[in-house]
């Protein structure tokens, strides 16, 4: 705010020279000239109202002045609504959209006043300084540019994401390469994060991607199950950011656009064949990054200010590091005490049947959980409709809870029909244990509720003489109607008699 009314009042009060009035507020004496030559302009009378404040004053004394158009006048003025709805978008600058004013309109106003008029006009957006605590927050996020490798058997181009972090305090940055923002690679880049660090942060700011979160909630956001048990086992918490607000993680924002600058920028000639040698090459950038001096904190390396400002107060690793890779959670156990994961059936004690677990892929091994509580675990198959059965986890004498036995589906499927049971029956004898058929036969059973009980015994007939012992064989045969249609025999066709055949008789033992 000028000293409007300070000067005024010498001038006009006490009747100072333009001189003494300069000494007196501390200003220059063209500055004094020209307050009071506007001050006549302005047609305001002395004294002044009572009730007119600085700011009235300033402005009917200094009245706002439109930008001056160059050429012609009738140009109109930026659209200022337009301008706001384009700076949204992203990549969008006050430069292009100037540029684009200019093509339109090539008498318009000048750049300077452009950006002059945008600054004057727009309302301005309000922002906090935060001030953060040692070892408090780690921010994460993915730059929106990557790099690739070169596969060198086939010449194919792989693109690898960027994975950025920095601790709020210090702005000391970690950057990996991975092959994708999946549930483990963006729970692994975190465990990577905090062994580079050499400790644990009391809470998280990720962004609201799918890895993260997995239903964004401005109070009560989803987190994603592989990344909760990530911060379960380091003792974190996760607090994503709100959808659409970059400032929530300036700090991280900010480590991208240095990460793409001193990183990205820096390799950006250098061919790689692997999503190793990327990672050397980041690792090199990044110690220089990270021990740069930064103008703005005295001369301070991001390095120096993490040992003094975080390191002191991260909490330490835990002994094992965190290796889940994918977790399932509230899975049902079907009534032959198995659950499918990943198109593979595995055992659980029979005493869990028809109830809810959690299952982790740790590496190569299934670890089954039932009310937080382990009950086993599996070397994780590929076979997809297969069964990994421990016979700890059958019933005494395979017979099953609530006394459901081999015999009960058996005479179940007798109901229906004998085809339907010799079916049933030749399904868990297929089985290397009976219960491993039950899901099947369950099948089946269902089968019958649908379709009428002579097409089930047709197609149950029809598949036994195929020797087709499976449930999705005689849904098949059902769904194409192929229990209707008549099985014609293949004819035997005899060879006819001629010199060249030999006969039976040819082999014959003398």
């Amino acid at each position: 705010m000028r000293k409007i009314r300070e000067i005024l009042t010498h001038r006009y009060t006490h009747g100072l020279s333009l001189e003494k009035t300069a000494l007196a507020v501390r200003k220059s004496k063209g500055c004094v000239y020209s307050t009071c030559a506007h001050f006549k302009a302005s047609g305001l009378p002395w004294p002044l109202p009572p009730d007119i404040t600085d700011e009235q004053l300033e402005r009917s004394v200094f009245p706002e002045k439109t930008p001056a158009l160059q050429g012609n006048s009738k140009v109109p003025l930026p659209d200022l609504t337009y301008i706001e709805q384009e700076l949204a978008k992203k990549h969008v600058t006050v430069q292009i959209l100037y540029r684009e004013y200019k093509e339109q309109y090539p008498d318009c106003m000048s750049q300077a006043s452009f950006y002059r008029y945008i600054k004057t006009k727009r309302s301005p957006k309000l922002s906090m300084h935060m001030v953060y605590k040692g070892g408090d927050i780690l921010y994460s996020d993915y730059s929106g540019d990557g790099l690739f490798y070169v596969d060198r058997e086939t010449g194919e181009l792989h693109d690898v994401e960027l994975f950025v972090t920095a601790l709020a305090a210090s702005s000391y940055t970690y950057a990996e390469a991975s092959h994708s923002q999946s549930d483990s690679s963006f729970s692994m880049s975190h465990v990577h994060a905090y062994e580079f660090y050499g400790g644990v942060t009391a809470c998280i700011v990720p962004d609201n991607l799918k890895s993260a979160v997995t239903r964004a909630n401005r109070y009560e956001p989803d987190i994603n199950l592989v990344f909760a048990k990530f911060a379960e086992h380091y003792g974190t918490v996760i607090l994503p950011t709100r959808l659409a607000a970059p400032r929530d993680k300036g700090c991280v924002e900010s480590a991208v656009l240095v990460a793409q600058r001193w990183i990205i920028a820096a390799l950006r000639n250098q061919t790689f064949f692997s999503l190793s040698e990327i990672n050397h090459a980041i690792a090199e950038e990044l110690d220089f990054l990270n021990n740069r001096p930064m103008r703005d904190y005295g001369g301070q390396s991001r390095k120096q200010r993490f040992l003094e400002l975080d390191k002191p107060y991260l909490k330490p690793l835990p002994i094992n590091p965190f290796r889940i890779s994918e977790v399932k959670n509230y899975v049902a156990v079907g009534l032959n005490y198995h659950i499918q994961f990943k198109k593979h059936f595995y055992s659980v004690p029979f005493a869990l049947a028809k109830k809810r677990v959690d299952v982790h892929l740790n590496g190569a091994t299934i670890e089954i959980y039932h009310n937080g509580q382990h009950c086993c675990r599996h070397q994780f198959s590929t076979r997809q409709g297969g069964y990994t059965t421990n016979t700890e986890h059958m019933p005494p004498s395979h017979a099953f809870v609530r006394g459901m036995r081999p015999e009960w589906f058996i005479s179940k499927a007798n109901e229906v029909g004998t085809s339907t049971a010799a079916m049933a029956e030749a399904i868990m004898k297929k089985c290397a244990h009976p219960q491993q058929g039950f899901r099947a036969v369950q099948g089946l059973l269902r089968l019958a509720k649908i379709y009428p009980r002579e097409r089930m015994e047709a197609a149950c007939s029809r598949a036994l003489n195929l020797k087709a012992h499976r449930y999705a064989d005689v849904k098949s045969i059902l769904e194409r109607s192929l229990d209707i249609r008549q099985i014609i025999p293949y004819p035997q066709i005899k060879p006819d008699s001629h010199d060249n055949i030999r006969g039976s008789n040819y082999y014959s033992v003398s």
